[in-house]
């Protein structure tokens, strides 16, 4: 038992120490655009629009750092046609844990620079609707996973970022091909 609490009391410190000496901390949202190839889940020029919210832990200082994070996703769960971003009738949620690696491409000075990244995604769909008149599948698979590449801009504190995930593995249980790919465009600020 004491070895037990001296190794959980080890972890607590070695993390606690990293987080000090991380370089910064990014809090943004944004809008989310995501599509799935199956034809009943996105048609042809329907797509599943909402917003995000996410956190962005920069480890390392320099031009290239390790990146931890996550998302809070909110999008409509039927595709539609119209772009509206903010008022979902049908909410599916999905909840991401991002870790990767952050490049900055180009530094303009000190508090502006170009920047791009490479994350693996482990995404957990928290909730949909589940079995509506309307709906093409009710049993959706409790996470999936991506792989998300983005290009971003910090300028003196505030970030813009532009990102694309590539889907792995089905949205849908037992349905191949019903991957969903986001696209999403975020601005915040970094600490």
């Amino acid at each position: 038992m004491k070895f037990k609490s001296f190794m959980i009391c080890l972890i607590g410190l070695i993390s606690s120490t990293s987080l000090f000496g991380q370089s910064g901390l990014q809090l943004y949202t944004g809008i989310s655009n995501a599509k799935s190839k199956d034809a009943l889940l996105t048609p042809e020029g329907k797509s599943h629009p909402g917003f995000h919210l996410g956190a962005d832990a920069r480890l390392n200082s320099g031009n290239m750092y390790f990146v931890v994070g996550g998302q809070y996703h909110v999008i409509e769960f039927l595709a539609v046609d119209d772009k509206n971003f903010f008022s979902i009738d049908q909410k599916m949620q999905w909840l991401k844990l991002r870790v990767g690696l952050g490049y900055n491409i180009y530094n303009f000075n000190s508090r502006l620079a170009i920047r791009a990244k490479t994350l693996g995604s482990i995404d957990v769909i928290s909730s949909h609707p589940g079995s509506i008149a309307m709906g093409p599948y009710e049993i959706f698979n409790s996470g999936t996973a991506g792989a998300v590449i983005g290009i971003g801009l910090d300028a003196y504190g505030f970030t813009f970022d532009i990102e694309y995930e590539k889907g792995f593995f089905n949205a849908v249980n037992m349905v191949k091909g019903t991957e969903f790919n986001f696209f999403t465009i975020s601005i915040g600020v970094i600490f």
